[in-house]
């Protein structure tokens, strides 16, 4: 009977035993976490950059200035020239602009001389070079009415315009050395458009140039002297704005 008693009491403490362990490493494996916070299926998830995307407008730099070159077609023939522009307001421009164009009568025309060996213009007696600088202002027209990329506007200026005569029996080199200079002023009205980008500017223009050279005038032909540089002067822009 004590056997039997002894062996009653082991097994149970066996049992209270294990029961004990199994309860306890439930207890310690199921630790308290964070409170679950309820599922919201319409959570937006709002990322901030740590600089602006985009640049606003009031912030970009202005682009105020301009400047690059002119081709130019007149009853002269072909030239070139450069110019600069400098934003007033919006619209409104100022601009200084150079060019540079042969001048002469609108009725020359030369022939190939078989005794010279060149091509001589009956009559010439003076080879002719023009160098207009003006300073003006130039309006844009219309902006609220035509497209932005396409931009109408109305110019006008004056300032001086500088005369190069060289003799025309001389070699074209030679000549430079007997050459004389003239200082006229002069004025001009124009209308053009411009096509061009924010950073690039094209423009096509027609400026109408009034430069009277006074007295009796400017002979490039014999007996026919010019008495006014001025004329229709039709120009193809090309430039850079900054």
């Amino acid at each position: 009977m004590g056997t039997n008693y002894l062996k009653s009491k082991i097994i149970r403490f066996s049992t209270i035993s294990f029961l004990f362990i199994i309860a306890s490493a439930t207890a310690w494996g199921q630790v308290k976490g964070e409170d679950v916070k309820p599922y919201n299926p319409d959570t937006v998830f709002i990322y901030e950059s740590p600089r602006p995307l985009v640049t606003p407008a009031s912030k970009k730099p202005a682009l105020d200035e301009a400047w690059g070159v002119d081709l130019i077609f007149s009853n002269s023939g072909f030239g070139i020239g450069s110019f600069y522009q400098y934003n007033i307001t919006k619209d409104l421009f100022s601009f200084a602009s150079l060019y540079i164009s042969g001048a002469r009568n609108t009725d020359e025309f030369s022939w190939y001389d078989p005794n010279t060996g060149r091509d001589t213009i009956y009559g010439k007696v003076n080879r002719l070079y023009m160098f207009p600088l003006t300073f003006g202002l130039q309006q844009f027209i219309l902006t609220d009415v035509i497209s932005e990329s396409l931009k109408l506007f109305i110019q006008g200026g004056m300032g001086p315009t500088f005369i190069l005569a060289t003799p025309q029996n001389r070699e074209f080199f030679n000549a430079f050395s007997y050459a004389k200079f003239y200082t006229r002023f002069g004025t001009f009205l124009g209308v053009g458009a411009d096509v061009g980008t924010s950073t690039t500017l094209l423009s096509v223009n027609a400026r109408y140039y009034y430069i009277p050279f006074g007295g009796d005038g400017l002979e490039s032909i014999k007996d026919f002297p010019i008495k006014d540089f001025g004329g229709v002067f039709l120009s193809l822009s090309f430039g850079t704005r900054f």
